[in-house]
């Protein structure tokens, strides 16, 4: 139970500390940092953001700003990179972020390509084609979307709207520089987008981080993106929808016994049930009406079953 306890609690703090960037940019009627420290340079046009707000987020149309971070992460420092994104135009590039030297594997950026049809290449850029890794996915003008990259000293990672596009591994990230921009590659500027809320952490944020960062800040309007299915070796339930608005109740700990079907040992299974990693200390799995609405976790184990 100890082992147990700390573990969490690790698990916990890792969380909390994950998703706290270490630069942020509002872009809420100026360019600065949230905290005030760091600033783009340019004379900037501001627009309603996603939520409606206005001048809430950045208009860039074929215009780039720049400016120096001294908290991006650099060699094959492990980083996450977010942004939310709403392209003016589908017919051009649009080079969201970037930062690093124009040499192979020392760059780190973001395009959206044109669209050919109505899908468009979503590529993470690391200078020379072997160190690129592209995703072609659907693609509409005048749509809010939410970008998340990870990159854990190993494995790159590119998500949207908390789903995750593409995984690759071994292209190596060796980034050199500390200007980042917006709307330019290099030299090369081309977007015709708005940007809103550009938030930079010195962690690989993992796949339940970058969908609750996605989830805990979209528009209500928009749809919220489940989680990505459990692995084949766990089971995975989707409680009943509650009927009222009144919460759960919270009975004392319960371990639920099944007993074995007649064509198995003579054993009885203990079902837990878990919800975003933590169990359910008094849910009872046998009454899934019960359980707020939700996806759980359910861990089974077997035991010998009393004579």
């Amino acid at each position: 139970m100890k082992k147990l306890l700390l573990t969490l609690m690790f698990v916990n703090c890792l969380n909390i500390y994950a998703q706290n960037p270490v630069q942020e940019f509002n872009f809420n009627g100026n360019l600065n940092s949230a905290d005030n420290t760091i600033s783009f340079l340019g004379t900037a046009a501001f627009v309603n953001d996603r939520m409606g707000a206005a001048k809430g987020a950045l208009r860039l149309t074929n215009k780039a700003f720049q400016a120096v971070v001294g908290d991006l992460p650099q060699g094959n420092k492990p980083r996450t990179i977010s942004v939310w994104v709403k392209f003016n135009a589908v017919t051009a590039p649009h080079h969201i972020w970037g930062y690093g030297t124009a040499v192979s594997s020392q760059y780190f950026g973001l395009s959206q390509q044109a669209s050919a049809g109505s899908n468009s290449d979503l590529s993470l850029i690391g200078w020379e084609t072997a160190n690129n890794a592209t995703i072609s996915v659907p693609l509409a003008k005048e749509v809010w979307y939410h970008y998340s990259v990870t990159y854990d000293g190993n494995i790159s990672k590119i998500y949207r709207n908390g789903e995750l596009l593409k995984t690759v591994e071994g292209i190596p990230r060796l980034t050199k520089g500390y200007i980042l921009t917006i709307g330019k590659m290099n030299t090369t500027t081309s977007i015709n987008a708005d940007i809103d809320d550009l938030k930079l952490y010195s962690v690989a944020m993992t796949d339940e981080q970058v969908l609750e960062s996605y989830n805990s800040s979209k528009p209500s309007n928009m749809p919220k993106t489940a989680p990505a299915p459990a692995p084949s070796n766990e089971k995975t339930v989707t409680a009943a929808l509650v009927k009222t608005a009144a919460p759960a109740k919270a009975p004392a700990p319960v371990t639920t016994a099944i007993t074995a079907t007649p064509d198995t040992n003579n054993y009885t299974k203990n079902v837990e049930v878990f919800s975003q990693g933590k169990q359910i200390m008094g849910a009872n799995a046998s009454n899934i009406d019960d359980l707020p609405e939700g996806t759980y976790l359910l861990k089974i184990t077997k035991k010998a079953a009393k004579k």
